[in-house]
């Protein structure tokens, strides 16, 4: 699997004349992962004895069009059903479009070939995880983001470290984990980017013993240093200063929520 992600940008090349708007990154033969830059939300599009499956279609309204468009090129037949790893409309706003044409929504238990799903909460209060075992791909929605820092906030610190720990027990050390955004990844840097949360949030409750103010924290070359560590893919700048300080207040806000679940 891991070599196959390596001769990815070529396969995509091969899709290149089907939309500028779309990336295409064919993953297996049985996986493409379509982003779109509006949102750069990762669809899946799988071929299955069930059909074709998309998870969160949803490049930007737009370019909806666009995206039937390119999966019809891929596989030469529609959409027949649509997998949601969580209802916010950067995930889940591309169903009707979808519907509307045939497909048909799956909540619940997922009874379609090579299909599984673990129910988590973190990100949301529903977080929706798939592995398709045919590709050892394991799709976990925004409960891992590369492009972005944790977001945990319906879970809290323990729903984070659940959901974190379930996905780690899902197929093997080979699986291919694809996040809500940003690049595909594995293992190895799931693990890394739980250490990464943790920290945070241990840094987070330590300066707040010490009353600092949120742009205090946010000031702190130590918190400036463990922010970094989310930019794995080095983007300049990372985060507009409106999103750090929302992170630093956010992360306070689970952790009085936390305190005073264990004051009751």
């Amino acid at each position: 699997m891991l070599k196959a992600l390596l001769i990815t940008p070529v396969l995509a090349a091969s899709f290149g004349a089907l939309a500028a708007t779309i990336q295409v990154q064919a993953v297996s033969q049985h996986l493409h992962i379509l982003t779109a830059q509006d949102y750069g939300t990762n669809i899946g599009v799988f071929k299955s004895p069930d059909g074709v499956v998309l998870i969160d279609p949803m490049p930007g309204k737009t370019n909806l069009a666009q995206l039937s468009k390119t999966v019809s090129e891929i596989h030469h037949k529609p959409v027949t059903h649509i997998l949601n790893t969580h209802n916010h409309e950067d995930h889940s706003g591309g169903n009707a479009y979808f519907m509307e044409r045939g497909a048909q929504l799956v909540e619940g238990d997922v009874k379609l070939a090579g299909f599984s799903r673990v129910m988590v909460k973190s990100h949301t209060s529903v977080d929706n995880i798939f592995y398709h075992k045919p590709s050892n791909t394991i799709f976990v929605g925004d409960v891992f983001d590369t492009s972005w820092h944790p977001t945990f906030y319906a879970g809290g610190v323990e729903g984070f470290k659940d959901a974190i720990e379930i996905i780690l027990q899902i197929g093997d050390e080979q699986s291919v984990i694809i996040p809500g955004h940003g690049a595909v990844s594995n293992k190895a840097s799931l693990r890394e980017f739980r250490a990464n949360t943790l920290l945070w949030v241990d840094t987070v409750r330590a300066f707040r013993k010490k009353s600092y103010s949120v742009e205090k924290i946010m000031a702190e070359n130590e918190s400036k240093k463990i922010v970094a560590r989310f930019n794995v893919q080095g983007k300049v700048p990372f985060l507009p200063d409106t999103a750090y300080k929302r992170f630093v207040e956010r992360t306070i806000q689970v952790i009085e929520q936390e305190e005073n679940k264990g004051g009751e």
